[in-house]
């Protein structure tokens, strides 16, 4: 009997053995398939995987100017290397969203010692942004609290350590070992060697053409390209923050496509904030189309006016919000009336 028994076991131990046998080997085939079969836009990108991080991009040619050339005094400490969209995140892991919104196309760089600074070297980024707009967004955005305003070129300042600034469309970084006072007439030459070795035609980024002047505070003024103030409807979206009445509040406006659009895309933002706890709140603007919203403790407005969107927000005041909102709504309707 207990033989029996004793048979039965062993028969049932076998049969679930073979079973589990059979599961593990489904699992591992299936962990080999994914393994050795790519998704179609991995396979498109293998070349560029196969490079260490850094995406293969054409030989210049014997008469063809190098981006990044070497001002007098400088010597190259290591060779120049180019990122793209795929590989930007091996340069720079953490950041590379904020450039790749905004329109990033490459990223050369290299480092460079230079004879008079000693034993402190610098690294040079050049990102190639399409357009001076989409440079100007990621300039503005990583604007540093000790900046020093440089006045080689439009939009140009210095830290401690580093030097940026926009050219045409591209936004470059010099950025120094450590600091140092040897470095920096080096890193300013470089700077003004690239401007000359890139000669582009005079190009307006506008983004001053629609803040007011009273109360502007003029470094604060940005370029938002994506998702602005939590809402991903908003691209494009000029700011610059105000000091009204004791108070900083911020402006903002965005050219859109059609009045339509700009009409629009103004409802939908106040319905977004409206959705997140914002209450409509009275007002006697003489803005047409204009709506002051209280959310979070502050006061915003927006408006829209022929092509444009705008607003103020961040305001701890009614008075102060409707300040700013008529000043920025006569400004815009100066400049379109031009």
């Amino acid at each position: 009997m207990n033989q029996k028994i004793k048979a039965k076991t062993t028969s049932k131990q076998t049969l679930l053995s073979l079973i589990i046998l059979g599961i593990l080997v489904v699992i591992s085939g299936g962990v080999f398939h994914a393994q050795f079969s790519f998704h179609p836009a991995v396979q498109q990108m293998a070349p560029v995987l196969a490079t260490d991080g850094i995406s293969p991009v054409a030989e210049p040619t014997s008469g063809e100017k190098p981006l990044i050339s070497l001002s007098p005094g400088l010597s190259p400490l290591s060779p120049p290397e180019t990122f793209d969209a795929v590989s930007l995140s091996d340069k720079i892991d953490g950041k590379a969203e904020l450039y790749l919104s905004a329109g990033f196309v490459r990223l050369y760089s290299q480092r460079f010692k230079a004879e008079t600074a000693g034993e402190v070297w610098m690294e040079v980024f050049v990102y190639e942004m399409q357009t001076p707009q989409n440079a100007f967004s990621v300039f503005s955005a990583q604007r540093r609290d000790d900046a020093q305003t440089l006045d080689f070129a439009p939009y140009a300042y210095q830290t401690p350590n580093a030097l940026f600034f926009v050219h045409g469309p591209f936004y470059v970084e010099v950025v120094a070992s450590d600091i140092s006072d040897t470095i920096m007439q080096p890193m300013i030459a470089f700077a003004e060697t690239f401007i000359a070795d890139h000669p582009i035609q005079a190009q307006s980024i506008g983004e001053k053409e629609l803040f007011p002047r009273k109360g502007l505070i003029e470094t604060s003024i940005s370029l938002i390209s994506a998702d602005a103030f939590g809402y991903e409807r908003f691209d494009q979206i000029f700011t610059a923050a105000y000091k009204l009445q004791d108070s900083e509040l911020m402006a903002y406006y965005s050219r859109r496509k059609t009045p339509r659009d700009a009409e629009e895309l103004a409802s939908s933002y106040r319905n977004f904030l409206l959705a997140f706890g914002g209450k409509t709140v009275g007002s006697d603007l003489a803005i047409k189309s204009a709506k002051m919203i209280h959310i979070l403790d502050t006061y915003e407005i927006v408006f829209s006016h022929g092509p444009y969107l705008a607003g103020v927000r961040e305001a701890a005041d009614q008075a102060s919000a409707q300040e700013l909102a008529i000043q920025l709504f006569n400004r815009i309707k100066e400049v379109s009336a031009e």
